[in-house]
């Protein structure tokens, strides 16, 4: 019998995260410790989890607490320690190297856990995170994808930070979506379920007919190694030139010199994994076969 592993989940909301940790909820062989809200508005994530719990069913108690609302050297810092930075650390020590961390979003609440535990990496079995554009556009700027641009310092930290990283760039889940038909039915069991309100729908509707799985990709990538294609690259985070700020920038040259050595996953298959997903909207009845 396989190891039950061990999740640690830094979660923003929207309806891709919620696909990712209600797959992570229902996963085999898979325990969720606990969920770190780090969205600007932690108390809308932290609801939208608590719902996605409560349709999942994982039949078991999970910590959920919010994370760094601002930026590493955001106005006014707090100089105490968020409840996200605790519960990572806290987590990490009792895991001591059997617990895997995924982050959908600004990598400030693990950039400040790494800070004030420099022994962090050696308590970790992987960093899973989801973020940066290296051969593609980004989605903030033409080269920055969002969770690197909004705190491009937090992210180079925890690049340099020796910890067992996993990066899961904007290229290796730009061709993973949800046709028109699955968006609507799961929009349809959030409403049903009271996951979303009315006024929140503007951060559920997808632009055109296809929903992005960048989220879901990472989850893919956490629990099913076997699913994806790694590749190490030297990586490095703009922090400083205005045109460039927050770009994860690859040395991709025949001998690599500038940057740090990472792991970087180019290529994801999902196609098992959606067998989930159709099960479950039909289990729903919000589609069929």
């Amino acid at each position: 019998m396989a190891q039950e592993q061990r999740l640690l989940i830094d979660f923003c909301g929207g309806m891709d995260q919620a696909i990712a940790l209600a797959y992570a909820l229902q996963a085999t062989e898979t325990k969720v410790v606990g969920v770190i809200c780090s969205d600007t508005d932690a108390g809308r994530g932290m609801a939208l989890a608590q719902k996605v719990m409560d349709w999942a069913k994982p039949g078991y108690e999970i910590d959920v607490v919010s994370g760094e609302p601002r930026a590493l050297f955001g106005a006014a810092p707090d100089a105490q320690a968020t409840e996200g930075v605790r519960l990572l650390l806290e987590k990490a020590q009792e895991a001591d190297g059997d617990l895997t961390l995924v982050t959908f979003g600004r990598l400030t609440t693990l950039a400040k856990a790494a800070a004030s535990e420099p022994m962090l990496a050696k308590h970790l079995k992987r960093v899973v995170v989801q973020g940066g554009a290296i051969r593609v556009p980004g989605d903030v700027t033409p080269i920055a994808q969002a969770n690197m641009y909004g705190d491009p310092e937090a992210a180079a930290f925890v690049l340099a930070a020796g910890l067992p990283l996993l990066l899961v760039p904007t290229d290796a889940t730009q061709q993973l979506a949800l046709t028109n038909e699955q968006v609507q039915a799961i929009i349809s069991i959030a409403k049903n379920t009271g996951m979303i309100r009315s006024e929140e729908m503007e951060h559920w509707q997808p632009e055109g007919s296809h929903l992005r799985l960048d989220a879901w990709g990472a989850m893919v990538a956490a629990l099913h190694p076997s699913a994806i294609v790694i590749q190490q690259m030297k990586l490095t985070v703009d922090c400083t030139s205005t045109l460039s700020r927050g770009a994860v920038l690859a040395d991709l040259r025949a001998k690599p010199s500038v940057g740090r050595d990472t792991d970087v996953c180019v290529q994801i298959d999902i196609e098992q994994q959606q067998s989930w997903l159709q099960a479950a909207l039909e289990r729903e009845g919000e589609i069929r076969r």
